[in-house]
């Protein structure tokens, strides 16, 4: 069992993210790895249309495939999303009684290796904040956690934090996960007045690694020839809810046509995983 320490809860607040001991087993580290093959193919366990609509992925590309709430059409993402472990750290971390899924990614990074002439640019993830793209949520206290399916370094692909951003405010329009030019980005938001310390992320596989809403994160190339998998579960504290007239999120629609201010993120849509 998995439980931050005190000493934890500090290096996370003081930094920003913290790692996690190993928290998924071999064995559905196997079975997760088989599933992404099914999801990025396009079959389904669930008769039910992806968030968002139907997919279709370029495999021969190089550049990042992402699918958001693979809970919705797998039943293995389904159950890895509510591991436990992760709703007892993100409990601990958020410093809440309760934790439901924002939403989650299949997020899955080819390795350049395999393309001739590729500089490795389209693979990279720039430089932002998780909550820029979240604004519709009326608390910055979110935590994400990224669950590696192969060990991962810099060779292939390890996403980068940069330490003790999360104590920087947030920049709205750093929702540039999509923008693949890490130095441009750096520029435009390392601060005058504070240090950009990056550090890589590197874990095991059935590692995970646990950030704020407001730490800067990206990643570069997979520079390896296998592809990098993860799981990400993006999630939240109780009371979590609508921020009207800020930036559109696709989750606030999930709460329908007669929202109000500060109406709370419940319901099938954000399952709560902690406690079980």
């Amino acid at each position: 069992m998995a439980h931050p320490t005190a000493e934890d809860l500090k290096s996370y607040e003081e930094k920003g993210y913290w790692i996690s001991p190993k928290i998924f087993s071999d064995e559905l580290i196997a079975e997760l790895r088989t599933e992404y093959e099914r999801v990025f193919s396009g079959d389904h366990d669930f008769d039910c249309y992806p968030w968002l609509g139907p997919k279709e992925f370029d495999m021969q590309s190089p550049s990042v495939k992402q699918f958001n709430n693979g809970w919705w059409i797998n039943e293995s993402v389904r159950r890895a999303v509510a591991h436990p472990e992760i709703g007892r750290i993100a409990a601990a971390l958020m410093q809440t009684e309760e934790v439901r899924i924002w939403h989650d990614q299949v997020l899955l990074k080819p390795g350049v290796k395999n393309y001739e002439g590729e500089d490795g640019v389209q693979n990279n993830v720039g430089w932002h904040q998780d909550y820029a793209h979240w604004q519709v949520s009326n608390t910055m206290n979110m935590c994400t956690a990224w669950v590696a399916l192969q060990d991962t370094d810099t060779s292939n692909g390890a996403f980068r934090m940069v330490t003790g951003s999360n104590h920087w405010g947030l920049n709205k329009d750093a929702h540039t996960y999509g923008e693949k030019d890490l130095d441009v980005l750096k520029m435009k938001y390392a601060p005058d007045d504070q240090e950009w310390s990056e550090e890589p992320v590197e874990l095991k596989a059935g590692q995970a690694s646990f950030h704020h809403a407001l730490t800067f994160h990206g990643s570069g190339p997979n520079l390896s020839a296998e592809p990098r998998l993860s799981l990400i579960v993006h999630m939240m504290p109780r009371g979590c809810g609508l921020q009207k007239h800020s930036n559109w999120h696709p989750c606030a629609t999930l709460l329908g046509p007669d929202a109000k201010e500060n109406q709370p993120f419940e319901g099938p849509f954000f399952p709560k995983i902690w406690p079980q």
